[in-house]
């Protein structure tokens, strides 16, 4: 019998820090981020989730965080398949206000005033508890072996005679791969070198996804080679 585990995401490491202790004396697995784009669906890097049972018991993130909200990020994972119960998944903010709460009850997670009333949260652990099953495996946590990471880099179209030279700015990495904020937009498939910015010189690397985010802005995926 496994014990729960509740993924935490917040970029602040003191809330990180406290929710992380009061769930290890409940008797959680606790896998907490600093960043949302450790799930590799919220990436672009698959079209939907790839695992068939749940990668946790409980889903607790912040609301405002860099990158994207906490809603975003539940909306996205819902988009592409997430099989974790909305009911065990909740925002946590400390600027609460009717249309953030209402989009939460769209979802069907919970909502989370800060500064936290702990009995609140284990009211609603106990509720979530009454449907765990602990005797179902839960998919290995990838997700640990990325970390937010913030460098610019400069790279060039590894296939391209021209060698024109580009700047982009990392948000998060792997043991092998980066999330990149661009500004200009790359395909799928495409290789890459850069230049400059990382501590392998030349790195080669192939686009996974790369998707627009604003008028001149876009975010990829890179796989190191």
């Amino acid at each position: 019998m496994r014990k729960p585990r509740v993924i935490i995401y917040d970029d602040d490491t003191i809330i990180l820090d406290m929710l992380g202790h009061f769930f290890v004396k409940r008797g959680y697995e606790v896998c907490s981020y600093n960043s949302p784009t450790v799930c590799p669906p919220l990436e672009g890097l698959a079209d939907s989730c790839e695992n068939l049972s749940p990668c946790a018991d409980v889903i607790i993130s912040d609301y405002k965080m860099p990158e994207m909200t906490g809603i975003e990020r539940l909306q996205r994972q819902s988009k592409r398949g997430c099989t974790v119960d909305s009911k065990r998944k909740a925002i946590m903010s400390g600027h609460a206000d009717e249309g953030l709460m209402a989009q939460c009850r769209d979802l069907g997670c919970r909502f989370f005033e800060k500064p936290f009333v702990l009995s609140e949260l284990s009211s609603w652990l106990s509720e979530c508890e009454e449907h765990f099953d602990l005797s179902q495996q839960l998919p290995d946590r990838r997700a640990n072996s990325r970390s937010a990471f913030k460098q610019e880099i400069e790279y060039c179209l590894h296939s391209v005679s021209s060698q024109e030279k580009f700047i982009g700015i990392t948000f998060d990495k792997s043991n092998h791969g980066l999330g990149l904020r661009l500004f200009n937009p790359l395909h799928a498939g495409t290789e890459v070198k850069i230049i400059r910015g990382l501590e392998v010189p030349h790195q080669r690397g192939i686009v996974q996804w790369c998707s627009k985010q604003g008028e001149n802005t876009y975010r990829a995926g890179l796989h190191l080679l």
